[in-house]
């Protein structure tokens, strides 16, 4: 029998929490997506229009790099990004394009997931791995979406940016966790087991 708190445990809330909040994402999308425009305004009332420029400027950098990088001519203007292809697109990353649902995600899983007696090194590693790899696949998710807005058409793009970039952040997720429990998350010794170690 797993022990409350032990690995197998762990890795259990830690899925229980990313299959919950991806269907809460999931059945939210048609939502945000239909009202996109009044949350947009909203948030830009509040103020957070600043801080999603502050996030979808260089994002929108990023992807154009990556896009040239790989051959495909593209070009960025504050948080716009303009791709050529058969149909030459202008995107802009808004609110709901900068990723912020998937960090959400990965935060719900480091409270779940995390545990005191994992050492302070191995879960630094496992906040900056975790970060690093949301960003990564984020970047990717718009650059695919750019591409296909500009070489296939709108629909597929919508596809791709509304429901499966959801799939492949809960892949990302549900892999990294098993990594991470298997390679990194080793707990720390504690003072009892090394009174136990000593009086053996």
């Amino acid at each position: 029998m797993a022990k409350a708190g032990g690995p197998m445990m762990v890795g259990r809330r830690v899925g229980v929490v990313i299959a919950c909040a991806a269907a809460v994402l999931m059945l939210l999308t048609p939502f945000v997506t239909t009202l996109d425009d009044l949350l947009a305004a909203v948030a830009q009332h509040f103020g957070l229009d600043a801080a999603v420029a502050f996030i979808a400027i260089p994002e929108a950098r990023l992807v154009a790099v990556v896009l040239n990088l790989i051959g495909i001519a593209a070009s960025s203007d504050g948080p716009h990004i303009t791709v050529a292809g058969a149909h030459p697109v202008t995107l802009v990353i808004g609110w709901n394009c900068v990723g912020w649902q998937g960090l959400v995600l990965l935060g719900l899983t480091y409270l779940v997931g995390l545990r005191p007696q994992d050492s302070l090194e191995a879960r630094m590693h496992v906040v900056m791995i975790g970060v690093l790899g949301t960003v990564i696949i984020n970047l990717g998710r718009i650059a695919i979406v750019s591409v296909l807005a500009a070489r296939v058409g709108y629909y597929p793009a919508i596809f791709v940016h509304d429901w499966a970039a959801t799939i492949v952040t809960v892949i990302w997720l549900t892999g990294f966790w098993l990594f991470a429990q298997r390679w990194i998350l080793e707990p720390a010794v504690t003072s009892r087991e090394i009174l136990r170690e000593v009086n053996a």
